[in-house]
């Protein structure tokens, strides 16, 4: 009964206080046949207590009943703590995959060329870690590619400042190296852009009016 990782983290989040009726959170978010097992186990058991105190109270003695419904009480107490712990422990282990999952995505993001959803996911992981070589690395690539040069050349400076990335330094220079040729080339589009609006100008102009001989 256990569905893929995929399928229990698109399953309905429950809140916490669903925790307490035994085996609800492993049965719902998991798929877990022992969560099923406790529920339904639980419920049966609640119900035949109800019935033998309430309506057939002859069917078993006092000292039965009192046992039955103690037994009730600590197994509820029992999977009440345990099941708030188990979605905690599985809140985390979401946290993580999607931590693990972001820098595919940010890749992806940004070899589709969508510059602002990659740029969300790296600010994302270096949020989270700011440490992370490959994140920067790419968030440099990125922001040279969309010709922000300034805050380019710092995600590179530092980068330089990590330890982590000793060994990443051959792919540090290189992206270095490109956006000094990216910055040498828009400062070139830059001057004959400039030069080519002066040249127009300059041909556009009209000539000063002469003035006739009296």
């Amino acid at each position: 009964m256990r569905g893929s990782p995929a399928q229990r983290q698109s399953r309905k989040r429950l809140p916490r206080i669903c925790s307490l009726w035994p085996g609800l959170p492993q049965l719902w978010i998991a798929g877990e046949w022992s969560g099923l097992a406790l529920a339904v186990g639980f419920a049966c058991l609640v119900n035949l207590l109800l019935l033998t105190s309430l309506h057939w109270s002859e069917w078993l003695d006092t000292g039965l009943k009192i046992a039955g419904w103690t037994a009730v009480g600590v197994l509820w107490c029992a999977s009440a703590v345990s099941g708030w712990r188990w979605m905690a422990r599985q809140e985390q282990t979401e946290a993580r995959g999607g931590e693990q999952d972001l820098f595919p995505r940010a890749l992806g993001e940004y070899l589709k060329g969508n510059w602002y959803e990659a740029e969300v996911a790296c600010h994302e992981l270096l949020r989270r870690t700011a440490g992370d070589v490959e994140a920067r690395l790419l968030l440099a690539t990125l922001l040279r590619r969309t010709r922000r040069f300034p805050e380019a050349r710092g995600q590179l400076e530092l980068l330089t400042r990590l330890e982590a990335a000793a060994a990443w330094q051959a792919e540090i220079t290189e992206e270095h190296e490109r956006l000094v040729e990216a910055e040498e080339q828009a400062a070139l589009e830059a001057s004959q852009s400039l030069e080519s609006i002066e040249t127009n100008h300059q041909t556009t102009q009209v000539p000063p009016a002469i003035s006739s001989a009296a």
